[in-house]
């Protein structure tokens, strides 16, 4: 009965997110184009030792891939067509994190676990966005999941192997790691003994994760430079990475308040705190702090805080089972899913489409296909790259992936280059052609690039526009 459950269940969740993901034809978001991009790479090449298409960037001189499992997973879609594998892949990864999330409910003998489920989609509109993006996360949250359940159920060996994929998926291994630290912490003073298999097992894992990556042992500095220099610890450029103004916090986080102020309430009402609560409202309260820091743990913070709120109602729900006020409560609950799901499926919507515009480089893309020798460079702003990278492998781009990458690369020039895009430099100095000495600049015609190419106007005399239209323009350097 549950297998049929579970089926139904992601059926439901892959046509919720196969409707969203095809709110418009290419690819949601930035960085999903040079993800598949590279799996496709793989796929032709094997794997690459070096990375030349971000040449102004710490990866272009020391290049590791600390992601290389997830190409891996993603070549198999590569087969449908770039941008229709990543979507159909974003839909899959979604849905799994999705039935992993109700599956896991199901096993704690949490009562009405669909709704529970259906309240992690629904909770906030900029989560259901991350869902869209074809990146590790839903994949990073299943896995997180399933270390609990196999920290709970004593399964060791799952757990070893869990940590070994999480290593070789994604830099947020780390969170595993604290979490099983927690969950250890707490076996010793809830149960007044230690379990160092707790810590053996998913050490191990990490340690075989790390040697047998392919790029071992470039992987450990890359992993170093990842999680202390560019996200987890510190972030200097990316906007998602850094934190909501307050008003922005609230308003993408209302509800989560909500089930926190809750959960405090009934933890103080009951006055006792059993393990599993104490474990879970830790990890809620760890995310939360980390989310007033950084916006992206909200992706964290949602789905622990509503497994933290669903344990605690748990036993008042049963409780009132056969209860007749537990009736307008279930009515007021599919109500409540109804109207959160109209409004941010319609907030998504106009998101997905406001955010939809790479595809109109499109001509731009296909006339240095044709036009520029392989292997020139490109000076662009370095959210263009992923885009451009995707749709021609054959030339060399200045800046991509991550702005703190350039930075960590050469900071003065970096500093120059941000000063170009942000029209904050004074003197008369063409920094484009004094720092990179490109062949081409790319620009495209949307307000992220409305400095770049006042300051290419600015000094005309060093470009020649070869090719022009409504959304982009390419430029030869003189």
């Amino acid at each position: 009965m549950l297998n049929k459950k579970i089926i139904i269940v992601f059926i439901v969740f892959f046509v919720i997110f196969g409707i969203m993901q095809f709110t418009v034809p290419n690819i949601i978001g930035f960085d999903g184009y040079y993800h598949i991009k590279v799996a496709d790479i793989i796929k032709e090449q094997g794997f690459i030792d070096e990375f030349p298409w971000a040449k102004h960037t710490i990866l272009s001189n020391n290049y590791a891939d600390i992601q290389i499992l997830f190409r891996i997973i993603l070549i198999p879609f590569t087969f449908f067509g770039l941008e229709s594998g990543a979507k159909i892949a974003s839909i899959i990864f979604a849905a799994i994190a999705f039935i992993i999330f109700y599956w896991f409910l199901t096993e704690n003998k949490i009562k009405y676990p669909f709704f529970w489920t259906l309240l992690y989609l629904f909770t906030a509109e900029s989560l259901m966005y991350r869902f869209l993006l074809p990146r590790q996360m839903p994949l990073v949250i299943a896995l997180l999941i399933l270390t609990i359940y196999f920290l709970q159920r004593k399964k060791y060996l799952f757990l070893g192997l869990t940590s070994l994929v999480f290593v070789l998926l994604h830099s947020s291994f780390v969170f595993q790691l604290i979490l099983i630290l927690l969950y250890f912490i707490l076996e010793k003073i809830f149960s007044k003994k230690f379990d160092f298999k707790i810590l053996l097992y998913p050490f191990t894992g990490i340690i075989l994760g790390l040697v047998i990556n392919p790029y071992f042992p470039n992987n450990i500095y890359l992993l170093y430079i990842q999680i202390f220099k560019v996200n987890l610890i510190a972030n200097l450029y990316n906007v998602e990475w850094k934190a909501w103004p307050f008003i922005g916090f609230l308003k993408n986080n209302i509800l989560v308040l909500f089930y926190i102020a809750i959960s405090v309430f009934i933890l103080v009402k009951n006055k006792k705190i059993t393990k599993l609560q104490t474990f879970y409202f830790s990890l809620t309260l760890f995310f939360f702090i980390y989310t007033i820091i950084s916006r992206r743990m909200q992706e964290y913070l949602i789905p622990f805080s509503i497994l933290t709120l669903s344990l605690l109602l748990n036993n008042y729900i049963e409780r009132f089972d056969k209860n007749k006020l537990l009736t307008y409560v279930k009515i007021a609950s599919i109500l409540l899913l109804i109207i959160l799901g109209i409004i941010n499926f319609t907030l998504l919507r106009n998101e997905v489409i406001d955010n939809n515009f790479l595809s109109n480089y499109n001509n731009c893309a296909d006339w240095m296909k044709s036009n520029v020798p392989k292997n020139s460079l490109i000076f662009t702003n370095a959210y263009a790259f992923p885009y451009l990278f995707s749709k021609n492998s054959d030339l060399i781009y200045t800046h991509g992936i991550d702005l703190t990458y350039s930075y960590l690369y050469e900071p003065k020039k970096f500093e120059r280059y941000m000063g170009v895009l942000q029209a904050t430099i004074e003197d008369n100095q063409d920094y484009i052609v004094t720092d990179y000495n490109p062949d081409y600049v790319f620009s495209g015609k949307v307000k992220q690039d409305i400095q770049l190419f006042n300051y290419i106007v600015k000094h005309k005399e060093n470009y020649n526009a070869v090719y022009e239209d409504d959304w982009c323009a390419v430029l030869l350097v003189r």
